[in-house]
């Protein structure tokens, strides 16, 4: 019968190969092998309800309904979670587990099941839930040790994006919840711009150390300086900009994959963003935005600014997502000379070299140039300036920047 059930669902997704996934960044829905406890309850037929508001949110069989909309609220019981990527797979009674790709034992999980009722055990009627990192997959997950216990069984009210996963109706990113009376995230609020204007470096000023959640409901004016088209980032989510003046930057790291040219000019609105480093070890960043918050306004060019590598290690903070042009030379890591790896496998991390003075470059596995030689000598070499496990980095944008 298993096996059945799971050519079934291997013809249902073949049939529907035109829908995107959840994702499509490095951190997707994790195989995690957990072990399957799926019931065969019929469960009960439930008619679609709700508006999708916050005041009448829709119900499981709405959502499923409203697949290809955002900002939409959603109620309905936690039931059990997805360990990996087959739903015949789903877990309804606890012990929750599952481990990842390394077989190592997952401590957080990264979606649940949500159902009509609080005792439903077909999977058929639940919709699959992504918890978006952050407040909401730590507070939400059944993984987490002491969450079972607390959230299995009781409703929740999710602000959601809903699309296809799984092969399935799907919420693919969640920015809000309420749950056991407390809140995760934060709402997203859709209405216009026309809110005070503040700088990109006051913005920059309100980090100590910590992630800090912004309450001050302003916007500031950048300058996308990453290019999506030379694709050299691990993720279509992160945009990286700049201050028009280029003083100072920050990266952008998305709900869903942004679609933003470099020399656009955008506004950010930043009430309710989360402002943190990666991994608390990288890029700074305001992270979870989602793409509502930005609108482009127009184009510009950023110029880059001439500084020596010595500089750029020793002041890296103050450059840290700006344009910069170094004269040096790029030592390969790769014995072919590449900048990176032609099959797409894995990402590279070369070495630009001035004198004694040396700082990383690193080249994603899915950049334009990843299969093209590096030019041998001294160059005039343009990029962005980052940070990686607290590791100052300068990460060209496409090939034709190394002169």
């Amino acid at each position: 019968m298993k096996v059945m059930r799971k050519l079934v669902w291997m013809l249902l997704a073949v049939s529907m190969v035109g829908f995107a996934s959840c994702d499509s960044d490095d951190d997707e829905w994790i195989d995690d092998g957990g072990q399957g406890s799926g019931g065969s309850d019929e469960g009960g037929v439930v008619t679609p309800s709700g508006s999708g508001t916050y005041a009448d949110p829709w119900n499981v069989a709405a959502a499923k309904e409203n697949q290809g909309t955002d900002y939409k609220f959603v109620k309905g019981f936690i039931v059990g979670n997805i360990p990996g990527g087959d739903l015949e797979d789903a877990q309804f009674a606890p012990p929750f587990s599952g481990t990842d790709v390394n077989d190592n034992p997952i401590t957080e999980g990264t979606n649940i099941l949500l159902a009509a009722s609080a005792d439903e055990k077909n999977v058929a009627n639940c919709i699959p839930v992504k918890l978006t990192y952050g407040d909401v997959r730590t507070g939400l997950n059944l993984i987490t040790e002491g969450n079972a216990e607390k959230n299995l069984g009781k409703e929740v009210i999710l602000q959601c994006k809903l699309d296809k996963g799984f092969g399935t109706q799907c919420i693919t990113a969640t920015y809000y919840a309420e749950l056991n009376g407390e809140t995760f995230g934060s709402i997203v609020e859709t209405g216009g711009f026309d809110v005070p204007e503040i700088s990109l470096a006051d913005v920059l000023d309100m980090f100590t150390g910590t992630a800090v959640t912004i309450t001050e409901d302003k916007k500031f004016v950048a300058v996308v300086i990453s290019d999506k088209d030379g694709g050299n980032s691990t993720s279509l989510k992160n945009v990286i900009v700049a201050s028009p003046d280029n003083s100072c930057g920050i990266t952008l790291r998305c709900t869903t994959d942004a679609s933003f040219a470099a020399g656009d000019k955008i506004e950010v609105k930043v009430k309710g963003q989360s402002l943190e480093r990666y991994n608390n070890n990288g890029a700074l960043q305001l992270n979870n935005i989602p793409l509502v918050m930005i609108q482009k306004v127009g184009t510009a060019t950023v110029t880059p600014k001439q500084i020596t590598v010595a500089d750029l290690v020793a002041n890296i903070n103050q450059y840290e997502s700006t344009l910069v042009t170094v004269s040096g030379e790029i030592v390969a890591a790769r014995e072919d000379g590449k900048y990176g790896d032609s099959t797409k496998k894995s990402h590279t991390t070369n070495t630009i070299k001035d004198g004694d003075a040396t700082i990383e470059s690193f080249v994603s596995k899915y950049s334009a140039f990843c299969g093209e030689t590096i030019p041998t000598g001294e160059r005039e070499i343009t990029g962005i300036a980052g940070i990686n496990n607290n590791k100052p980095q300068l990460n060209i944008r496409n090939a034709s920047e190394v002169k």
